[in-house]
């Protein structure tokens, strides 16, 4: 059994309990859960500094996945020559993430490097792809992923024993959480949103028994169940939201932020988030993206479904030679 993390606040954008990486003190070093974006790097080595550790002395960063807010900074451990675990999926992004970085910028604009910076590249030796059910050890500290798409198909969430129990480190899988509140926000992000796959992804962590969930964004959970579900329902809302507002011909995009801006905020409220934790957290950036993750996925379900129906009118392939 190891000692339970510190969670390093990286202060994202000078806001509160946004992002955080999470560093353990191993026999064969230090070894980060998350390095956060590349624009809050100064942020976690100052975190790291007030701990005691050296930055350059980190032996590992152990990642939930490859979007920039939780791997960004990642390439510069590994310069340092700390080993990056992550998916198999996100080693080729780490190795090379020209087209990360692209989309990104294509996205973000000007502001990215406000918002997140963009990703330095990690040297390939560096980079150790785990599979699902794999074991990352580090002296008495057994780190197993567990594959959890969804929100991404180069999701692990991580598992580890620690004196608070049996702990899982969610990435993005169990959304992300209004401080103060027990208010999830979920990032619907394409081009991977599937919310029957992430719902999958939901009930293989409930069916581990977790004691303790940690959030990347933000903190420690630590009755993981009821949290699972109040996601289960956020996520089967939101989509059903994002759907409606999609699918309705009178709305452009400009009047389908503002409709689910009003129905975000109503639902919010009632959870008892506050005025000012509204416009911090729930904010038209996140709506957009939303928009965008749920219209990728009714485009593509709604295709495989119409192939699907194709199919089934053709009959039976009765050519002897096909």
């Amino acid at each position: 059994m190891s000692e339970s993390p510190v969670t390093i606040d990286l202060k994202y954008r000078g806001v509160p309990e946004a992002v955080a990486s999470f560093l353990f003190r191993t026999e064969e070093g230090p070894v980060l859960v998350e390095s956060g974006p590349s624009s809050t790097l100064d942020a976690l080595r100052t975190g790291l500094a007030t701990a005691g550790v050296d930055p350059e002395s980190v032996a590992a960063v152990i990642l939930t996945h490859i979007h920039l807010d939780h791997a960004g900074a990642a390439g510069w451990f590994a310069d340092r020559g700390a080993d990056i675990h992550v998916h198999p999926f996100g080693v080729r992004h780490l190795v090379d993430p020209a087209r990360l970085n692209a989309s990104a910028r294509r996205i973000y604009g000007d502001e990215l490097e406000e918002l997140f910076g963009e990703m330095q590249a990690c040297p390939e030796d560096r980079i150790h792809p785990v599979e699902d059910g794999g074991i990352v050890r580090y002296g008495r500290h057994r780190f197993t992923a567990i594959e959890t798409p969804g929100h991404a198909r180069h999701h692990h969430a991580w598992a580890i024993r620690t004196d608070r129990g049996h702990t899982c480190f969610s990435g993005d899988v169990a959304g992300m959480r209004v401080p103060g509140t027990d208010h999830p926000i979920l990032p619907l992000v394409p081009p991977e949103f599937d919310p029957t796959v992430w719902n999958a992804s939901l009930d293989r962590i409930d069916g581990m028994g977790f004691d303790t969930l940690e959030l990347t964004h933000f903190g420690t959970v630590p009755d993981p169940g009821r949290h699972l579900e109040r996601v289960r329902a956020q996520l089967a809302w939101e989509t059903s939201v994002a759907t409606h507002l999609l699918d309705d011909p009178g709305l452009d995009h400009a009047g389908r932020i503002a409709a689910y801006r009003t129905k975000l905020h109503e639902r919010a409220t009632s959870a008892g988030v506050t005025d000012a934790a509204r416009k911090t957290y729930l904010d038209d950036g996140g709506i957009s993206m939303n928009l965008g993750g749920v219209g990728r996925y009714l485009k593509t379900s709604r295709s495989e479904a119409t192939r699907a129906d194709l199919g089934s009118t053709e009959g039976p392939n009765t050519n002897p030679s096909g």
